[in-house]
């Protein structure tokens, strides 16, 4: 076996593990799941999952459009592979392996590894950026259940450095390439500030969208619309970006979901509260199984159909 198809089989084999791994724990929680399940009701939860799902679409075209911003132009089908396979791997413990994926992924298409995961490295910062903006819609409701959370503000300001002085992501795609180098002499090169701009506006929409998720668990559970929508979308953003400076955990696990827990305590309280914050782990964690499988095996009957026949093959 060529060291090239050894990779290849390894990687399958890694994101089948990943899949099997979450796919038994959410198998293990099965029987709380579906009490939860029966309390906010099936539509709501299908809805909040359909919803989170849906909320990783425009993260994947801002990261697909970075990358060609630095100068890697993958097709359609290639970057979802890439960007769906290597986004896995974020349930294994540790923050690096998305960024060791991408960059592992990047050598059997000819590509720079560095600048895959330069790529991945910044889309991330943009996107800390925009969710704690979008986390300040949360901020009237916070505000008025407790004065602490007008530390968003200085928070939002720090955030905001890195589009306003691009050449910080620069540092961090030079990092990234002083890590991952590969016989690779060239710099990766930042895209133009619009791309950056344009990254973070897709990166907030997948934020608003994801967000609305628990705007409708709360609601389901008895918060008041007007705060659900607020406190939900925002409490989301706050409670995702702090699980991304979690670098242990799986997935910011322990992290996001104490902070989403004290946003939403402005709503909830009790067994409502700790059915919404496991919940919505569950079903995002169910949404991400379920998207990347129904990914990889779209892109593998879309193959199979370009695929000629073998010659003698009747049609």
């Amino acid at each position: 076996m060529t060291r090239s198809r050894l990779f290849a089989v390894l990687r399958v084999a890694a994101v089948v593990g990943v899949l099997a791994f979450l796919a038994y724990q959410l198998w293990r929680v099965r029987h709380g799941v579906a009490d939860s399940l029966r309390l906010v009701g099936w539509s709501n939860a299908l809805l909040a999952a359909a919803l989170a799902a849906v909320g990783g679409v425009p993260g994947f075209f801002g990261w697909r459009m970075l990358l060609a911003g630095l100068g890697t132009r993958l097709p359609l089908p290639v970057a979802g592979r890439v960007f769906f396979l290597a986004g896995i791997t974020r349930y294994l413990p540790g923050g690096v392996w998305p960024a060791v994926a991408h960059a592992a992924m990047a050598r059997p298409l000819g590509e720079s590894s560095a600048r895959l995961a330069g790529a991945f490295v910044a889309s991330q910062g943009l996107g800390v950026v925009a969710g704690l903006g979008v986390g300040l819609v949360a901020l009237p409701w916070l505000v008025a259940a407790d004065p602490i959370w007008w530390a968003l503000l200085p928070l939002l300001g720090a955030a905001l450095v890195p589009l306003a002085a691009p050449g910080l992501l620069g540092r961090l795609l030079g990092v990234a390439q002083r890590l991952l180098r590969r016989g690779e002499s060239s710099p990766v090169v930042l895209p133009p500030r619009r791309t950056l701009f344009a990254v973070t506006g897709l990166m907030t929409l997948g934020w608003l969208i994801s967000g609305v998720h628990v705007s409708v668990l709360a609601v389901a559970l008895g918060a008041p619309p007007a705060g659900a929508l607020s406190v939900g979308v925002g409490g989301f953003a706050l409670a995702t970006v702090a699980g991304i400076f979690s670098l242990v955990m799986p997935s910011g696990l322990g992290p996001r979901e104490v902070v989403l827990g004290l946003t939403l305590a402005t709503l909830l309280t009790g067994p409502g509260l700790i059915t919404l914050v496991a919940l919505s782990r569950v079903l995002i964690t169910a949404a991400d199984v379920l998207s990347t499988a129904a990914v990889l095996g779209l892109l593998t009957w879309a193959a199979r159909r370009r695929s000629p026949l073998p010659e003698g093959a009747s049609s």
